[in-house]
């Protein structure tokens, strides 16, 4: 008897820290950033997360590459505006896709911190693009989600990116 409720209580502790890691997740999510981060970001349960890269990062299928992925950095000055960030990040985006063309900024919140949203369409190689930026500053550094479709898919996605970045938090 012993023995058996030993068993079961290692079996109920196991089955507790399995679902541990997602006990945060919105029903239908799934955690997609690994423990050292200092955020929780969420995807859809059919997503594909990838950690591979460095950055937290999850695309939609084989069939559809749209993804999304979170990337963090220190800013160089602690006191740069997202209007000063965004304009160095154009200038890097404007050297890699050509034909970029860049929507009004939206004011929005990330993980409770003040953020801005930019959307732009682009082109690189034989493909066109639609991108969505959400960006905040928090402690010294910007956080970054940035959500990458072909323009003729970004749609199809809009309403879960857009959760995903509503269900973000800051740890």
């Amino acid at each position: 008897m012993k023995r058996f409720l030993t068993l079961a209580l290692a079996l109920a502790m196991l089955t507790m820290t399995g679902c541990g890691a997602d006990a945060d997740a919105p029903t239908g999510y799934k955690t997609a950033s690994g423990e050292a981060a200092d955020y929780a970001f969420f995807v859809p349960d059919d997503w594909t997360v990838d950690l591979t890269t460095g950055a937290t990062s999850a695309y939609c299928s084989t069939e559809d590459p749209s993804s999304i992925s979170v990337m963090a950095w220190e800013l160089p000055n602690t006191d740069t505006t997202l209007d000063e960030w965004w304009e160095m990040n154009l200038e890097d985006i404007s050297m890699v896709f050509r034909n970029l063309e860049v929507a009004e900024p939206e004011t929005l919140t990330l993980g409770g911190v003040h953020a801005q949203k930019y959307v732009y369409t682009a082109e690189l190689g034989e493909f066109s693009y639609k991108i969505q930026q959400t960006a905040a500053i928090k402690g010294g550094s910007v956080y970054l989600v940035t959500y990458t479709s072909l323009a003729d898919t970004y749609d199809a996605h809009l309403e879960e990116v857009n959760n995903m970045v509503s269900f973000f938090l800051f740890k």
